[in-house]
């Protein structure tokens, strides 16, 4: 499928965007289905986005209640600790709209035996999809990503194990750099989503996005590569500065 570039003059315009787009295909996906699937990243910028749709300007426009919010990755500590995105999105938006429980589906990845919290994970995707929970996977309506100054996006990480995975949709990925397991959704079940949108922003993304975009296929290096929608719609939303380095 193309995919679509949109060069924006600030994070802020990027993360407004990104918020326009969760309406639009917010309110899209629950006439058509009654309900709307979305997966959050971490990250400033998607921070930023999550912030403006918590403010009474956007939070307005968007039917709550229909929404069901899942991770695109998660880092191994509790929901509580300041590094989790569950608790970013939580701080961000999740605390400021109504929506019960039921309606958030977080990743357990503080779990001591990981690899059993990525199948429950992808268990409890299989069961909000009414689908089985092997081989073909469901379709996400929208799904977030940004990427790292090396080019990672979710915790697909450059050079781990995850990035051969085609099979299972969440799988638990350690990180080198980091010395530590994450649980990070695979490309299988990413590239089936209807919508991707990237929100990349910052000068110390030029060097990784200009290779992502405009390099030679090395998936290996650079991960985000790897974001390619089957059926879906492709969308990156930069700033002036992360996109200064493209032709």
């Amino acid at each position: 499928m193309p995919r679509e570039i949109q060069i924006l003059d600030s994070a802020h315009s990027v993360a407004e965007a990104g918020a326009l787009h969760f309406i639009r295909i917010c309110n899209a996906s629950i006439k058509a289905n009654g309900k709307f699937s979305v997966v959050l990243s971490g990250g400033s910028t998607p921070k930023g986005m999550l912030s403006l749709l918590a403010t009474d300007e956007y939070k307005k426009q968007v039917p709550w209640d229909k929404c069901h919010f899942f991770w695109g990755d998660e880092r191994s500590v509790p929901p509580t600790h300041a590094d989790s995105n569950f608790k970013m999105a939580t701080d961000a938006l999740l605390s400021h709209i109504p929506a019960v429980p039921s309606q958030i589906h977080r990743m357990e990845a503080e779990k001591a035996d990981i690899n059993q919290a990525a199948q429950d994970y992808q268990n409890k995707i299989a069961a909000f999809f009414n689908t089985p929970s092997s081989g073909h996977p469901p379709q996400f309506d929208l799904l977030y990503l940004g990427m790292g100054p090396d080019g990672h996006t979710a915790s697909l990480f450059p050079g781990t194990t995850a990035l051969t995975e085609k099979n299972k949709w969440v799988v638990p990925n350690f990180v080198p750099k980091f010395n530590t397991n994450r649980m990070t959704l695979t490309y299988e079940i990413i590239n089936h989503a209807k919508n991707v949108i990237f929100l990349v922003a910052g000068k110390d993304k030029v060097a990784a996005l200009k290779e992502v975009l405009q390099g030679k296929p090395a998936l290996e290096t650079y991960p985000s590569q790897g974001i390619n929608p089957i059926h879906g719609s492709l969308l990156w939303l930069l700033d002036a500065d992360a996109s200064s380095g493209l032709s």
